[in-house]
């Protein structure tokens, strides 16, 4: 696995926490310096404690694991010292809260959080703080490290080769699957409707009423309606479909847009401040909500698609024809894995609902329409077909491609890191002065 990926895991889960558990008290030891950043074993106590709150086995906590992932970070904080790399305090702050709503979304309330933490909010964002922005500092460190670094084909090809027979992958069970989706058309009364309510919302706003408390009372972005409509911190055109990127990068500081018409829905925007190429924002946002009669009229369209896909029409060339979907549409409705950027999914990476509606089709048969709901939250109906399944077995270089690439590619950027590290040992001053953790038999030489 990826080295920053365990440590990222680790510190996700917020290491420094206070345990209530209850144990003899001992005074804290430094078991660790490297540079100007110190570890104690407070850290590591805590750490394993967090873990098993999250579930982790006995068997799973590994101290000497522990203790190396959090000497890599801090020799990652230290070169980012000497590197001068800052990070602000919206970034800090941004980072808190989307883990807060995070584990709220986990726990099932912010009351809930706070009871199992045994703190108050402030307080757990408090002691959040130095870590996320050690993190923060941390990551930016090892992009620079690894972020370019690429594989070319042949050595994707030599990689592969190079594998003893036991170290190439297993491929779990995949699934490829096509998708048509029929999404309502609101009628002119409808979105008429929708745009006069959110016009009056506007006019509320433009004649100073606030603008955080019209999108915590109406916006359908139940997410940033949380945050008073702020959408993040500060976000680039690219972070933003193109319609709603055109507006609201028109806008001077304070000013609010006019209605902007997206996939998503209906919004306002209000410019909060601009800054270079980023923007912090707020927006109200108004989706539309179909009424029964016309849900039903997308059925019965839905229902003349699937007829015609029971007679001659063939499956690409209707989601051409009828898809609402504009990610699948013009490619034969395929379903684009946006992790693997492949066509294939493992159990896992599929949505439960359209796995329990593939599972049981053949290569090559079609679904009846079904009602569910898209990425942006309206009802529609979909027709999905199951291309290929691709039982478990040993990764060849012809199938799995993708995959061999991505392997690859990782233990390519290991190796940097691997280099950095032993480079880094060479010029920074590192002390592991206590016997418990100075014999554990680490990945890397921490001892020299």
């Amino acid at each position: 696995m990826k080295f920053l990926t365990i440590l990222q895991s680790i510190v996700v889960i917020c290491l420094s926490i206070t345990t209530q558990a209850q144990s003899p008290i001992v005074i804290d030891q430094i078991i660790a310096v490297i540079g100007d950043e110190m570890i104690k074993q407070s850290d590591i106590d805590n750490q394993a404690i967090q873990m098993k709150q999250f579930g982790a086995k006995d068997n799973d906590i590994k101290p000497c694991k522990i203790f190396e992932d959090m000497l890599f970070q801090k020799l990652l904080v230290h070169q980012s010292k000497l590197d001068s790399i800052q990070v602000s305090d919206s970034e800090i702050d941004a980072e808190i809260n989307r883990r807060i709503e995070m584990f709220i979304g986990e726990a099932g309330s912010l009351q809930k959080l706070e009871t199992f933490y045994g703190k108050t909010e402030l307080e757990i964002k408090t002691e959040w703080r130095p870590l996320i922005k050690e993190q923060i500092l941390a990551q930016r460190v090892q992009s620079s490290l690894t972020g370019k670094i690429e594989v070319s084909p042949n050595e994707i090809r030599k990689y592969f080769l190079g594998l003893n027979p036991d170290s190439i992958p297993t491929i779990p069970l995949q699934y490829e699957y096509a998708q048509i989706v029929i999404k309502p058309t609101l009628t002119d009364t409808e979105e008429s409707e929708i745009k006069k309510k959110l016009e009056e919302i506007r006019q509320r706003a433009i004649k100073g009423e606030n603008f955080s408390k019209l999108a915590v009372l109406y916006s359908d972005d139940t997410e940033s309606a949380k945050r008073g409509g702020l959408l993040g911190d500060y976000v680039s055109r690219g972070e933003l479909v193109p319609e709603f990127a055109a507006a609201a990068f028109r806008l001077k500081e304070g000013e609010i847009s006019r209605i902007v018409k997206t996939n998503y829905g209906y919004h306002i925007i209000q410019m909060i401040e601009l800054k270079g190429e980023k923007a912090k924002l707020k927006h109200i946002l108004l989706r539309p909500k179909p009424s029964m009669a016309t849900i039903q009229n997308t059925g019965k369209k839905a229902d003349s698609v699937y007829a015609l896909l029971r007679d001659t029409l063939k499956f690409e060339r209707a989601a051409l024809l009828y898809s609402s979907d504009e990610k699948t549409k013009y490619n034969g409705g395929k379903y684009i894995n946006p992790y693997t950027n492949s066509s294939k999914f493992e159990v896992q990476m599929i949505e439960p609902t359209i796995l329990h509606t593939i599972k049981n089709l053949q290569p090559g048969q079609i679904t009846e329409p079904i009602l569910t709901y898209d990425e942006t939250g309206m009802q529609v109906y979909k027709i999905f077909k199951l291309i290929s399944i691709t039982p478990e077995h040993k990764a060849t270089l012809l199938d799995d491609y993708q995959t061999i690439k991505e392997k690859a590619l990782q233990e390519k950027k290991q190796k940097a890191i691997a280099q950095w590290i032993a480079n880094k040992q060479e010029t920074t001053y590192i002390s592991i002065p206590n016997s418990k953790y100075s014999n554990c038999a680490f990945k890397y030489n921490w001892k020299k």
